[in-house]
C-alpha cells in the first residue's frame, strides 16, 4: 500500500519541479563568467569598522569573476535569478539597469557598484550600445558550487 501511494507522490513532485524549471528566465548574451579567483575564509568573522559591517557565521568562499553582458540591441540580460549569499558587483564599462522583485529599476553606469543578496529575484540588463563588463565577487557558504539560481519573472511587465 505504501508503495502505491509513494509512486503518485513522486510523480507529482517531479511534475511540479519541471513546471518550476519551465518558467525560469535564463540569461541571454550574459557571459559566460571568466573565473579570476576563489578562496575560503575558514572561520567566522565580525568586523564593524566605521561605515562597514561584515559578519559571517561559518566558513565562506570568496569567488571573483568577470562577466561580459552583450549590447542592448541583443536583448542581453541576466534573466531573473537569485544567489545563495551576497554578491558585490562593480561596473567596469557600459550602463546596467538592475530590476528588483518589486519591479523597481536602478541604473548603474561605469564606475558604480551594487550588491545583491538572499532569495529575492533580480534581473540585470545592459542598456548600452556596446557590451558591458562587470567584476563580480560572491560571498557564499564554503563549498557552494551553484553561484546563481534561475528564477521566474515575479510579475514585472518590462522584463
Amino acid at each position: 500500500m505504501l508503495k502505491a501511494i509513494r509512486s503518485p507522490l513522486l510523480a507529482l513532485v517531479f511534475v511540479v519541479g519541471l513546471a518550476g524549471a519551465a518558467v525560469a528566465t535564463p540569461a541571454v548574451d550574459f557571459g559566460p563568467p571568466t573565473p579570476l579567483s576563489r578562496g575560503t575564509l575558514g572561520e567566522s568573522v565580525h568586523y564593524n569598522t566605521g561605515e562597514v559591517k561584515f559578519q559571517t557565521k561559518g566558513a565562506v568562499d570568496f569567488v571573483t569573476q568577470t562577466i561580459t553582458i552583450g549590447a542592448k540591441g541583443n536583448g542581453a540580460s541576466s534573466g531573473w535569478h537569485s544567489h545563495p549569499g551576497v554578491v558585490l558587483v562593480t561596473v567596469k564599462s557600459g550602463t546596467l539597469v538592475h530590476y528588483d522583485a518589486d519591479c523597481s529599476a536602478k541604473t548603474y553606469p561605469a564606475g558604480s557598484a551594487f550588491a545583491e543578496s538572499g532569495g529575492a529575484p533580480a534581473l540585470v540588463r545592459n542598456e548600452s550600445a556596446d557590451p558591458a563588463v562587470v567584476y563580480v565577487t560572491y560571498v557564499v557558504p564554503a563549498g557552494t558550487t551553484a553561484l546563481r539560481n534561475d528564477a521566474p519573472n515575479p510579475g514585472c511587465p518590462q522584463n
